[in-house]
């Protein structure tokens, strides 16, 4: 089970960098406005799966004592995250918050990761 989880924790990673490249990609258009591009939905949407997956796992690698609150607040804001990005994504304007909102929500979801951890 630590293999399983280790390798969703790397393509969860792998996630955050696409999703982040998208927005970093788009910032040179950020005055006309930003559109949710490839990077960003698959980012999100990998950020998704392997978020859950590796929730559901806390319990099969033995860890008994979860930090529900953190856990909870950080599935709000990576489903929020793919919400928005698959909400706007063949969008042909999009507001100048989507692109921008989404890498911060992105950014929120790191400083929960370090800051709050899952497993006490």
């Amino acid at each position: 089970m630590d293999i399983l989880n280790d390798s969703m924790l790397v393509l969860h990673l792998i996630g955050v960098g696409a999703l982040l490249s998208g927005f970093f990609y788009q910032l040179k258009d950020m005055k006309t406005g930003m559109k949710v591009n490839a990077g960003i939905i698959h980012g999100a949407w990998l950020m998704l799966v392997t978020g859950f997956t590796m929730a559901g796992l806390i319990p099969a690698i033995g860890e008994e004592n979860i930090n529900n609150v953190v856990l909870g607040i950080k599935s709000v804001v990576i489903t929020a995250i793919f919400f928005i990005a698959y909400a706007f994504n063949k969008k042909e304007v999009t507001p100048k918050w989507v692109v921008p909102g989404i890498a911060g929500l992105t950014v929120l979801n790191i400083v929960l990761a370090v800051f709050g951890p899952i497993v006490n």
